[in-house]
């Protein structure tokens, strides 16, 4: 019979004054395997967020479209604005133009909105149609 069992463990041996305790062996390897999860962890963290970085949210022929058509808007707003105070200026020299004096004059009337409001507006407006499209059947 074997009086002394040994197993594969990091333990003070049986000879020692604090038999079976941890050793300090134990808290070394203890403390490579945590340093090892938290640094493997980071590396995997950064290499994701690297990852993330380098593939684009958005395709680049998408957000190349983008920003043309944020061009074409911006360049239709100019358009009507311009519009808008060539008008005023054209209204204000034609009010210029007539003689205060005059009795009869009457108040200017407000101008009407451009097409595109209008068409807006009526197409909110409208009405809908009794049939408005064909139901085919199979």
């Amino acid at each position: 019979m074997c009086s002394v069992s040994r197993y594969k463990d990091y333990r003070e041996p049986p000879s020692s004054s604090s038999q079976y305790e941890l050793s300090k062996e134990f808290w070394a390897v203890l403390a490579a395997r945590l340093a090892f999860v938290v640094v493997f962890q980071n590396v995997v963290m950064l290499m994701s967020d690297f990852v993330d970085w380098l593939i684009p949210d958005i395709p680049k022929d998408i957000s190349l479209q983008m920003h043309k058509e944020k061009i074409l808007m911006v360049e239709l707003f100019m358009k009507e604005e311009q519009g808008k105070r060539i008008a005023a200026r054209d209204n204000h020299n034609q009010d210029n133009c007539n003689s205060p004096s005059s009795a009869t004059q009457t108040p200017p009337q407000p101008r009407s909105r451009t097409a595109t409001h209008a068409v807006g507006w009526e197409n909110k407006h409208k009405q809908p149609e009794e049939n408005p499209a064909p139901i085919y059947k199979l």
